[in-house]
């Protein structure tokens, strides 16, 4: 009997390639010394953060305004990805409709900014005008209301079911704006710029269309506030709890985990992080219309979430910053440098068919390559949470015990089968035999 070679991990022997590449620069960082020190280990856990932090801090005065507002709206979508995650990261529920509560944050504030709707006939219908200090809060408050009256429907349901739901709820909240007069229709709403306040260090203009740089200060106040406190909810009772959820939710249940009280706080403070975005996202911008509130935006910030990393908070805004930056400024780059270049711009060239392509019209697909690619080559993430890769790897460790174990099995039914048909041959008796002749 041959025996039967041990199983090994399949792939492409590019993507094969790319891995041993990536493990080997890890490995290398890990080897190089610095102080005693491992490379690694100065680019990792709270110095990294650290870091990341020092280079925000500088960015407005090393750039011009133009960056400073992506970095504005880059900081918009960390905020994004941060609540989205602690839905789809930390309590495990698919929510493809989180663009909704973008919208109402949005709409909270450009209604309450301005001072008026709108009825039929573009009629102004007056409401309260409310402060910008106090519309962050109420934003909040209003989209985690709808975050609980989504959330409890969904209960029950779980996988594709609930990001079915939660897609139709996304695209129910773009509508209504769509349809419903009070809110513009079509036309959308023009909210007023953030005000201006007066500190002992000079005067901040947050709504200076000319220099952003007030704005943006404002924006990474609030991404790193809210990074500490998912940070503190991620390491407290209900974190766990959502963890536990995520994993099993019978074994969650069974350990005394209450799944109704869980799950609405998860969507609840899922959904008052994207309200507090939508009121930035609204400050930040002239004008706001239903056209900008399509499905894709939440499938923009679950990419992000991928990308980084499922449940790790150092991931998403990694995966954040690098999607979103991309989307802003780095296309437009390249389509100028493809279109621009040899290989494209001569008429003869191989490539010539690039030449009217928008790669602005193919982001989506370039997000779909993106993801192929990390799922093959590095399905935890960028930066992938500790404990989510541990259990990859447990996974990885039993899959690959679990093919053993059956070659295993395989290659001793083989010699029990030789065996046997060895035995057989030993027993059998022809005629004439002592057997044969004690049979007679």
């Amino acid at each position: 009997m041959s025996a039967q070679p041990r199983p090994t991990k399949g792939g492409l022997p590019l993507v094969q390639g790319i891995r041993d590449l990536w493990n080997s620069l890890v490995a290398w960082l890990d080897k190089t010394h610095i102080l005693g020190k491992p490379l690694l280990w100065y680019v990792s856990g709270w110095r990294l953060a650290f870091i990341m932090l020092i280079l925000a801090v500088i960015y407005p005065q090393e750039f011009d305004d133009s960056y400073v507002l992506a970095g504005c709206a880059v900081g918009i979508y960390v905020l994004l990805a941060l609540g989205l995650n602690i839905v789809v990261g930390y309590a495990g529920l698919l929510d493809l409709g989180y663009v909704a509560f973008f919208i109402i944050g949005s709409y909270t504030y450009a209604a309450f900014s301005t001072g008026f709707l709108f009825k039929a006939a573009n009629q102004p219908v007056p409401v309260p005008i409310i402060s910008f200090w106090w519309l962050l809060p109420m934003g909040a408050l209003f989209a985690g209301i709808a975050g609980v009256l989504l959330g409890a429907p969904t209960l029950r349901l779980r996988g594709d079911y609930l990001a079915i739901v939660t897609l139709g709820f996304g695209e129910i909240a773009r509508i209504a704006v769509l349809n419903v007069p009070y809110f513009g229709a079509a036309n959308g709403l023009n909210p007023n710029p953030a005000p201006q306040v007066t500190t002992p260090f000079g005067t901040l203009n947050f709504g200076n269309f000319a220099d952003h740089s007030a704005f943006y200060y404002l924006t990474l106040a609030l991404v790193v506030g809210m990074i500490l406190l998912v940070s503190l909810l991620r390491n407290s009772s209900l974190g766990r709890a959502w963890i536990a959820m995520r994993e099993d939710e019978t074994a969650a249940s069974t350990s005394g985990v209450n799944l109704v009280r869980a799950k609405l706080l998860a969507f609840a403070t899922g959904a008052a992080i994207g309200g507090l975005g939508g009121i930035l996202n609204a400050a930040l911008v002239p004008s706001i219309t239903p056209d900008e509130f399509f499905f894709n935006i939440s499938i923009t910030i679950l990419v992000m979430i991928v990308l980084g990393g499922i449940g790790s908070i150092a991931g998403v805004v990694i995966g954040a910053i690098l999607l979103k930056y991309f989307d802003i400024q780095l296309l437009g780059s390249l389509n100028d440098y493809i279109h621009g270049s040899p290989l494209v711009s001569d008429t003869s060239a191989p490539l010539h068919f690039l030449a009217g392509n928008d790669f602005n019209q193919d982001k989506f697909l370039i997000y779909g390559l993106v993801l192929l690619a990390m799922i093959l080559l590095r399905p935890q993430g960028i930066i992938p949470d500790r404990r989510r890769q541990r259990e990859i790897k447990a996974a990885a460790s039993i899959e690959e015990a679990s093919a053993v174990g059956v070659l295993a099995l395989e290659e001793a039914g083989d010699t029990v089968a030789g065996m046997g048909a060895s035995a057989n041959a030993t027993e059998y008796v022809g005629p004439g035999s002592d057997a044969q002749g004690r049979e007679d």
